[in-house]
């Protein structure tokens, strides 16, 4: 896995026209949930989730900028045990329908990063 970047969009139908016109068909798109992945290699690249989605599922707030970045790793417990408590602001938590495990952090510029392992289906 690799990591991506999430836009998180205001705007879902507009930001979804403006990356298929620039990238091409995206590989999955959950209208109802508001995203979109764009892959390469079978890895996304680049994903899209609308900012209502975004805010009802991870810790992104109003205030945020547009941009989550996504980091997958081995084990998210083991991570995040190792890292400062004040950099961790959701602890890691399944999430079924998405067929992760994660955890949210704030990098030193306040940007939100998702820490993510893959569950088993």
């Amino acid at each position: 896995m690799s990591v991506h970047v999430r836009v998180v969009a205001d705007d879902f139908p507009a930001t979804l026209r403006f990356y298929t016109d620039l990238l091409g068909e995206p590989e999955k798109v959950v209208p109802d949930f508001e995203y979109a992945s764009f892959d390469q290699g079978g890895e996304t690249v680049l994903a899209i989730l609308g900012r209502r989605a975004a805010e009802a599922a991870t810790p992104v707030g109003r205030g945020d900028g547009g941009v989550l970045v996504v980091v997958p790793v081995p084990n998210v417990d083991a991570t995040v045990a190792t890292l400062p408590a004040e950099v961790v602001v959701a602890e890691t938590a399944d999430r079924p329908g998405w067929g992760v495990r994660s955890a949210y952090l704030r990098d030193p510029e306040g940007n939100l990063v998702e820490v993510q392992t893959w569950t088993p289906s």
